[in-house]
C-alpha cells in the first residue's frame, strides 16, 4: 500500500476519533446538565414536601378540636389540596413501591375521611380516635421528613451515592435508602401546621382607617416623617411615592426608610435597621416602649397579644381593643430592640386599612350557648370577645376560648360566631423562649 494512502487513512481515523471525542464531550455537558437540573427540581419537590407535610400535621391537629360539622368540611377540603400537592412532591422524589405505599395511601385517604367525617353532626368515640391516630401518624411523618430535608442540607444525604477515593471522604447516605428508614421508622397507620392570629388579615380594597382624612403635602408628610425619626426636614431625601396598598409619601436617611400616609399623614411603616448588642431590657419593657410609641403617633385603645425576639429585636403585635372587644384586623407590628429600647420597625398597615367603628350585631347568642360549640377534648380556660376577620373579607364577632388539651399538653384558641355558633377558627398557641406565637 503506497504511503499516501497510508496517510490519508490515518487521517480518516483521526478526524473519526476526533469526531467521537467531541460528540462524547457534548453529551457529557448535556447529560451534566440535565443532572443539575433534576438535582435541582428534586431537591424543590423535597423542600416543598416538608412544608406541605408539616401544614397537614397542624390542620389534621386543629381538626381533632372540630366539633361541628361546618368547620370539619373545610378543614377537609384544605386536607384534600395539600394532599394532593404532597403526591405530586413525592412521586417526583421516588416512586411509588412497597416502601412508600403506606404514605401515599395516608395521603390519598386523610382528606377523604376527614370530608366523610364532616358530614356527621357528632363524631363517636371511634372516630375521635381514628381521626387522633392520623394525626399522631402525621406528626411522626412530619419529624421524619423534616429530619430526612435536614440531612439532605447538611450534606448527609444524597440523591446520588458520594463517590471518590480519598480514605477520610464520608459518603453521603443515598436518598432513597434515606426515605426508605423513613418509612420504617414511622410504621404503618390504624385502618379507617410568628406573628400572632389574624396577621395576615384580608386588606380591604379601601383604606378604612383613613377614608375621612385630608390628603397633605409631601413638604408636611416630609416635616412629619422627620419629627418621628428625630431628625430636621432636609436630613430626609425624598423617595418614589408607594401607592401599591395605600398612598404613601416616602423618605430616607442612610438605610432607614419611612412612609407617611398622604391622607392624615399617619405613620405607615418605618425601618430603621441595626445591629443589636446584648439585650438590657426585658419582653415586658419592649412591650411597654412599644405601646407607648404607639401612643405617642396618635394609636389609642391597642392591646397587645403575641410577640417573638429574634437577634436582640422584639416585635409585638399590637390590636384595637373597645369595650372589652379585641378587633384583630386592627393590626399594627412594632419591633422594639432589646439592647437600646428604641423602636427600629414600625407596620401599621392592617389597621389603617381595616379600622373603623363597627355595628355589633343585634342578635348574638349567649356566651353560654356558645360553649357547646367547644370541642370536648378542651378544657376552657379563659373567655373574651373578638372580632376577626375571615377570607371573604366580612368579619365575625366571636368568643374566643383559650384552651388546654391535657392528653397533648397544648393551647389552642377556639373562635365560636355569636350568630351561629359554629366554629370559625382554631389556632394553636406555641411557647418558645423567645415569643408567643400561634400557627
Amino acid at each position: 500500500m503506497k504511503k499516501s494512502a497510508y496517510i490519508k487513512i490515518i487521517s480518516f481515523l483521526s478526524v473519526i476519533c476526533i469526531a467521537l471525542t467531541a460528540t462524547s464531550i457534548i453529551y457529557g455537558v448535556r447529560a451534566n446538565r440535565l443532572k443539575i437540573l433534576l438535582s435541582a427540581e428534586r431537591e424543590r419537590s423535597l423542600a416543598e414536601l416538608a412544608e406541605v407535610i408539616d401544614a397537614i400535621n397542624v390542620s389534621l391537629h386543629k381538626s381533632l378540636y372540630c366539633k361541628t360539622g361546618k368547620r370539619l368540611y373545610q378543614t377537609g377540603n384544605e386536607l384534600y389540596r395539600l394532599s394532593a400537592v404532597a403526591k405530586d412532591n413525592l412521586s417526583e422524589l421516588t416512586e411509588e413501591n412497597e416502601y412508600t405505599e403506606t404514605i401515599f395511601r395516608f395521603l390519598s385517604q386523610v382528606g377523604d375521611y376527614t370530608l366523610y367525617l364532616s358530614e356527621k353532626s357528632r363524631l363517636s368515640e371511634k372516630e375521635q380516635k381514628q381521626l387522633s391516630a392520623l394525626f399522631d401518624y402525621s406528626e411522626k411523618l412530619s419529624k421524619e421528613i423534616g429530619a430526612l430535608a435536614d440531612g439532605y442540607y447538611d450534606g448527609e444525604i444524597s440523591f446520588q451515592k458520594a463517590s471518590g477515593n480519598l480514605s477520610d471522604e464520608k459518603e453521603a447516605i443515598d436518598f432513597l435508602t434515606s426515605f426508605n428508614d423513613t418509612e420504617q421508622t414511622i410504621g404503618d397507620y390504624p385502618t379507617l401546621l410568628y406573628d400572632g392570629p389574624f396577621s395576615d388579615a384580608v386588606l380591604n380594597r379601601k383604606a378604612l382607617g383613613i377614608s375621612d382624612k385630608n390628603e397633605i403635602t409631601k413638604a408636611e408628610g416630609k416635616k412629619i416623617a422627620a419629627e418621628i425619626m428625630g431628625v430636621t426636614p432636609t436630613d430626609l431625601r425624598d423617595e418614589a411615592d408607594c401607592n401599591s396598598v395605600l398612598p404613601l409619601y416616602c423618605y430616607s436617611k442612610g438605610d432607614k426608610f419611612i412612609g407617611i400616609t398622604k391622607k392624615g399623614g399617619l405613620l405607615c411603616y418605618m425601618t430603621n435597621p441595626s445591629y443589636t448588642k446584648e439585650a438590657t431590657i426585658s419582653t415586658d419593657e419592649a412591650v411597654r416602649r412599644g405601646s407607648d410609641f404607639l401612643k405617642k403617633q396618635g394609636f389609642e385603645s391597642m392591646s397587645h397579644s403575641y410577640y417573638s425576639c429574634y437577634d436582640d429585636v422584639c416585635t409585638v403585635n399590637f390590636a384595637y381593643r373597645k369595650s372589652g372587644i379585641t378587633y384583630y384586623a386592627d393590626l399594627i407590628k412594632v419591633s422594639v430592640a432589646l439592647d437600646t429600647g428604641k423602636v427600629v420597625a414600625f407596620d401599621a398597615t392592617g389597621y389603617l386599612m381595616n379600622h373603623r367603628e363597627r355595628k355589633k350585631p343585634s342578635e348574638l347568642l349567649s356566651e353560654e350557648k356558645c360553649r357547646k360549640s367547644v370541642s370536648d377534648a378542651l378544657q376552657i380556660i379563659d373567655v373574651s370577645e373578638a372580632v376577626i376577620p375571615l377570607d371573604s373579607g366580612k368579619e365575625s364577632s366571636c368568643f374566643q376560648y383559650h384552651c388546654l388539651d391535657k392528653k397533648r399538653n397544648s393551647e389552642v384558641l377556639v373562635y365560636i360566631d355569636r350568630e351561629t355558633g359554629e366554629e370559625k377558627e382554631i389556632m394553636l398557641l406555641l411557647y418558645y423562649d423567645d415569643g408567643v406565637l400561634t400557627k
